[in-house]
């Protein structure tokens, strides 16, 4: 074959190849191309569906507000309860339930009927079209939606709406009759669907498809494909697109269908599948005409530039096979000078490697937790740091036992893990050879490049070796006090690994510098040690302290309580003594009333039968002044009973301050408590000369009764209140305040999370920040000598914080008074 012959056989192929791939490369593309356009189509006509059956749904939902609306008008709503309660339903008036109703069905256009019935399903008032008898199986406890029936040749929705009553009761049921004339607008939109697009409403009853609404067809059928295509595909998806075959000459249909949510029914849009896919299949065609006319030019310019390049490359095969034969003698060369630059190499990997393992070296004997005695931290750099200088899996740091009988791992590192195991012990009695290696190191290093078969330390092989896939160890002993105490073991998996002088020389360091972290965590133990002896005696002399005070509070409690227990006693006794014969008094003083009315009765008909008595008698009359005898004495027994009624409430005031007779924690009436303690202190807001005298100004909230200890808030509210009254007092005989009136004002109220806050404020002269400060310390008190004892407000603090796990607060200037806030929980643990 001589060179014209090659090189047209040259060029036939060429093209040949070029136009067979240009056109499998086309076709390979264009089907892709094809099947994505289709899905484009297909999720064209999906959103198309998606967005009729968005408008189909808030059409629903518009009704059922509607319906909901009119469910829950209140008036009506109580006239129905009114209704069902009323056990003669005849005689009712209904008249005011139609009414309202009538009233909606005028504010709605789309209302056409509303049925209301009772609680027992009876029907009680029909307004508009009558719905069907058929219908009222709607009556249930929950909205419901019927499908689109025919009333008077119109179709219609029945929507069903319970109506509940404030406690969330169901009272009754309103059937409300909607027109759908905005449903089959929805359905009749056909934009966007072509000539042969058709939208229909139905629903799938025993598995048969039944129609409502259709855009084109009035009969609304589907057609016999369609139909079973449907039914077929809606009991295994409930959404999707799907083709249906052609029969006889007729296209094929691509159907989309989609539910409607909360009721039964499903829109579907049929499609003509020639129509949906047209403008894919002239695109289609379009682009293959293109890639036809392009391969064909492409092989035309190919061929033309074959040719002189076919030319070309059979001069360049002769010389090729003359510059074979010269590069056969260059690779001989080639050969020889790489493995001058592998030599070359080798030795600069060497001094990198020597330069690396020194400053990783420095680097760890800076280390700040090598240095300052945190030795598991310090040996955890360390193990990560020669782990990765010698390219190793698995690093580890091991201590003898006191006896020397185990190895116990300090820190083990898993490079591949990257993590950090201890507790791991070895019983060196069951690795008597490595025992034997160990205690005889020489050099300090056990280098076993092939661990496994190492007489040193082949015992390992089954129980960890083989497990762990270990083939290589270096071991080198660390030594403290001139005693070796333990090892630091390299552990190299697949494959074996043969340890240079470099690595051995390294490990050496390493095992240096983990006896130097040893010394140093020791050394911090000892001060620590000694830290820690200091600290005990600083926390045993504080506890001492603590104990000091805790005993002068027990001291401080024991005396005010007492003290209050004493008070409590006299209290009461002094109650109950002043009770009895109050009692007799204030009883008797009644019938002494009606006696004495009895008598100045009887004298007055004397007078009027006997005007003229004896001369002797109207002497009397005149000495005593009758009139006003008669008339003065219904005064002083009133006045007597005041009296008495007064005592009687002081000593109620009096039994309630004590609380002897009742258990410790109760429930109580706060503002009985804050009123018992006001009144026995009454008197000690009078005015009087240099004392323009205090009022009181109660705020008092909706308190509920509250578990607590009666008693010792009473004991608070004195405490308070007299300091409050002691204040005024101060202030006012200073003249701080000469036109102003003492004013003690309580406020009490409920607060968020069931707590009770008392605010007990008053209009004295205040107090420093100094003194508000040291205000609840024991025996604190700006009060001169023998009239303050400092007790109060301390044991007050202790009753409201710790029996009552509440707070007390003060907020104080000089000049503004002085408040206290008292916050506890209404009931008590």
């Amino acid at each position: 074959m001589n060179s014209k012959q090659l090189q047209r056989l040259l060029i036939f192929y060429s093209a040949v190849g070029i136009f067979t791939i240009s056109i499998l490369v086309a076709i390979i593309s264009i089907f892709p191309l094809y099947e994505k356009l289709r899905r484009n189509e297909e999720s064209n006509l999906q959103s198309a569906l998606r967005t009729r059956r968005l408008a189909v749904e808030e059409f629903l939902s518009r009704a059922r507000g509607i319906t909901s609306q009119i469910a829950s008008r209140t008036y009506a709503r109580r006239e129905l309860e009114i209704y069902n309660r009323n056990n003669n339903k005849s005689d009712f008036d209904i008249s005011i339930i139609a009414g309202d109703l009538e009233d909606a069905l005028i504010q709605s256009e789309d209302v056409v009927g509303i049925s209301r019935f009772g609680i027992d399903n009876q029907l009680v008032v029909e307004l508009g079209l009558p719905i069907p008898k058929t219908l009222w199986k709607l009556l249930i406890q929950k909205s419901k939606i019927s499908n689109p029936i025919r009333i008077k040749n119109e179709f219609n929705l029945v929507i069903s709406q319970p109506i509940i009553n404030s406690k969330k009761q169901q009272v009754g049921t309103d059937l409300v009759l909607f027109k759908i004339q905005g449903l089959e607008k929805i359905i009749r939109d056909n934009r966007g669907l072509g000539k042969t697009g058709e939208v229909f409403l139905g629903t799938l009853e025993e598995q048969k498809i039944k129609l409502f609404l259709s855009s084109k067809n009035e009969n609304k059928s589907l057609s016999e494909s369609i139909a079973e295509g449907l039914e077929k595909t809606l009991f295994s998806q409930d959404y999707g697109v799907i083709f249906v075959k052609p029969k006889f000459w007729s296209y094929g249909q691509i159907i989309a269908y989609e539910p409607v949510s909360e009721v039964n029914w499903g829109l579907v849009i049929a499609i003509e599948h020639q129509e949906l896919y047209a403008r894919i299949n002239r695109q289609i065609f379009t682009i293959a005409i293109v890639i036809i006319v392009l391969t064909i030019l492409g092989v035309g310019g190919m061929v033309l530039l074959l040719r002189p390049l076919t030319s070309q490359a059979i001069i360049q095969t002769e010389l090729e096979k003359e510059l074979e034969e010269k590069n056969l003698a260059l690779s001989e060369l080639n050969y020889t000078q790489k493995q001058l630059l592998l030599e070359i190499r080798e030795r600069k990997k060497t001094q990198t490697r020597l330069q690396n393992d020194n400053r990783i070296l420095i680097e760890l004997a800076q280390n700040r937790a090598v240095n300052q005695g945190d030795l598991l931290i310090g040996i955890q750099a360390i193990t990560e740091a020669t782990s990765k200088i010698l390219e190793v899996e698995r690093v580890g740091v091991w201590l003898y036992d006191d006896s020397k009988t185990y190895l116990k791992s300090l820190d083990l590192y898993q490079h591949k893990l990257n993590e950090h195991i201890r507790e791991i012990n070895l019983n060196l009695k069951d690795y008597p050879n490595y025992l034997q290696a160990i205690t005889s190191l020489q050099d300090n290093i056990i280098a076993a490049n092939d661990a496994r078969n190492d007489p040193r330390t082949k015992e390992f092989l089954e129980n960890y070796l083989k497990p762990l896939d270990i083939f290589s160890m270096l071991d080198a002993g660390i030594w403290v006090g001139g005693e070796i105490v333990g090892l630091i073991c390299i552990e190299k998996c697949s494959p074996i690994k043969y340890w240079t002088i470099e690595d051995e020389s390294f490990v050496r360091s390493i095992a240096n510098m983990i006896s130097l972290a040893i010394e140093a965590s020791d050394r911090q133990l000892a001060e620590n040690s000694l830290r820690e002896s200091e600290a005990q005696l600083k926390a045993q002399k504080q506890e001492l302290e603590q104990t000091l005070e805790e005993l002068k509070w027990t001291q401080t409690q024991m005396i005010h309580s007492e003290k209050m227990s004493s008070l409590g006693q006299m209290v009461a006794g002094v109650a109950h003594e002043i009770n009895n014969p109050v009692n007799f008094i204030h009883g008797n003083i009644i019938y002494a009333t009606d006696y004495t009315q009895d008598l100045l009765n009887l004298l007055q008909l004397y007078q009027n039968y006997y005007p003229h008595p004896h001369r002797e008698i109207e002497e009397e009359i005149e000495a005593i002044e009758l009139n006003f005898l008669q008339e003065d004495m219904k005064k002083v027994l009133k006045s007597m009973e005041i009296g008495t009624e007064r005592i009687i409430e002081i000593v109620k005031s009096l039994r309630n301050f004590s609380r002897l007779d009742e258990a410790e924690i109760q429930e109580v009436d706060l503002h009985e408590g804050i009123d018992s303690t006001l009144m026995i202190l009454q008197n000690r807001f009078k005015a009087k000369p240099g004392f323009l005298g205090i009022e009181v100004i109660k705020e008092y909230g909706q308190l509920p009764s509250i578990n607590c200890y009666a008693g010792q808030l009473n004991q608070v509210f004195m405490n308070i209140i007299g300091n409050a009254i002691d204040a005024i007092e101060d202030a006012q005989s200073k003249e701080q305040k000469k036109c102003d009136v003492g004013c003690i004002q309580i406020k009490t109220q409920v607060i968020e999370d069931n707590w009770v806050k008392i605010l007990i404020a008053d209009n004295g002269g205040g107090m420093s920040e100094k003194v508000r400060c040291n205000l609840f310390e024991p025996f604190f008190t700006t009060k001169p000598i023998g009239k303050g004892t400092g007790l109060g407000l301390s044991i007050s603090y202790q009753i409201i914080v710790e029996k009552h796990q509440g707070k007390l607060k003060c907020n104080s200037q000089i000049g503004k008074g002085t408040e206290f806030i008292i916050t506890i929980p209404m009931n008590l643990n």
